[in-house]
């Protein structure tokens, strides 16, 4: 697999470009002010005149070359697309573009309902209670979504952050981005659903209940997120029946869809290793996984193959993407230098399987021409996914 080359920038990109090199050599934050005011600007004026690409090709451009103004651009591309601010009767308000996750999993297929009346006035009171600030004013998307239907480039999140955020304030915002009647790629065992919701407090006053909370303000997080699973769950139970869930903290847009990738690799194991316990008819001791670092030029992650104890044959596979945040540009020369090791490992053991081999070599996948991922047996060899002979097609092949 070889990194894809750059796309070559447009002569309309250099303005944005050149804005963000003038922040990153701004020696205060008089001047840091001014050329962020610029760049938002332009920003604002891309995402309505609806250049799609634009932002990506340059952040693309920068990402291998000039990191540091790459996450200038990225900052305010993510902040301007996902927050704005709405006058309505006199009255400035700042409004967020929020996403409320759930981690699904099941045998069968994960819904994708519509939400009734009843349904958004219970989750918009669930959310007043436990979520939003006293003030704030909300809208809710009517329908609980799958990543494949979620807005994919700064443009279509700022598209339909606007669109949303108008039903707060009874204003049709028309949108040229599709937002029902959309369908997933591809049906997964354990995936992440989304609501999408504006919340909109009066200029300058709190928009998410831990900002108001008596105590530390730095553990009102936690608090909340507990609150809400204890309240919301029910809720979401019934709205995705035959599912297990597990529910993440409603946030905005970006923070949310990235907490909500890191907690899914929780949820594939689970899936994995139910599924696997019903095909065999057997308990979960019965397999092995083997656990590999497996890296190339553009590719980093953990990735787990089961087979039966006495097989070397691989019936199921998992992906552990790894994040750059959580190896903070560390080389990693074996899977022991993977800080989130013992964690996984953890994971593996509370969902029953006890026996777990972990090759220390890192796997090289610069030769891989597979198109689908391969995965490791205890033998340390990549090998395919071979499927049991079961009577019922699954759900998925590897997560």
């Amino acid at each position: 697999m070889n990194r894809k080359k750059p796309a070559s920038l447009h002569a309309s990109d250099q303005p944005l470009l050149d804005l963000c090199l003038a922040l990153k050599q701004s020696g205060c934050i008089v001047e840091d002010r001014y050329w962020e005011n610029l760049i938002q600007t332009s920003l604002l004026d891309i995402f309505k005149q609806n250049r799609k690409k634009t932002v990506e090709r340059l952040l693309d451009h920068l990402s291998d070359s000039d990191s540091e103004t790459h996450d200038i651009l990225l900052e305010n591309a993510e902040t301007l697309s996902e927050s704005c601010e709405w006058v309505h009767e006199g009255v400035t308000y700042d409004c967020v573009f929020v996403a409320i996750p759930v981690i699904a999993w099941t045998r069968f297929e994960i819904p994708l309902p519509i939400l009734d009346g009843a349904a958004q006035q219970a989750l918009g009171t669930l959310l007043g209670q436990h979520i939003a600030a006293s003030d704030v004013r909300m809208a809710i998307h009517p329908q609980i979504l799958s990543v494949d239907q979620m807005p994919r480039s700064f443009t279509g999140v700022f598209q339909w952050m606007m669109a949303i955020t108008g039903k707060v304030f009874g204003t049709h915002v028309r949108s040229v981005v599709p937002v029902d009647d959309l369908s997933e790629d591809m049906q997964l065992m354990s995936d992440s659903r989304f609501v999408l919701a504006a919340l909109c407090t009066p200029k300058g006053q709190p928009v998410f209940r831990w900002q108001q909370a008596q105590g530390p303000f730095s553990e009102q997080r936690q608090a909340c997120l507990e609150s809400w699973r204890t309240a919301a769950t029910p809720l979401f139970q019934k709205l995705l029946p035959a599912c297990g869930i597990e529910l993440m903290l409603p946030d905005a847009f970006y923070i949310a869809n990235r907490q909500a990738d890191k907690r899914i690799r929780y949820a594939a194991i689970t899936a994995a290793t139910q599924w696997l316990q019903t095909v065999f008819d057997t308990t979960p001791d019965a397999f092995r996984a083997t656990v590999a670092l497996y890296q190339d030029e553009a590719l980093r992650e953990i990735r787990i193959g089961f087979t039966l104890l006495q097989s070397h044959e691989v019936i199921y596979g998992c992906l552990w993407p790894v994040f750059p945040d959580e190896t903070e540009d560390q080389q990693l020369e074996t899977i022991n230098d993977f800080a989130q090791l013992n964690t996984l490992l953890e994971h593996l053991q509370n969902n029953g399987i006890r026996h777990i081999t972990c090759l220390k070599e890192v796997l090289d996948g610069s030769s891989d021409v597979s198109d689908e991922p391969l995965f490791p047996n205890p033998a340390g060899e990549l090998m395919p996914v071979m499927m049991p002979d079961v009577s019922e097609d699954p759900i998925g092949r590897f997560h």
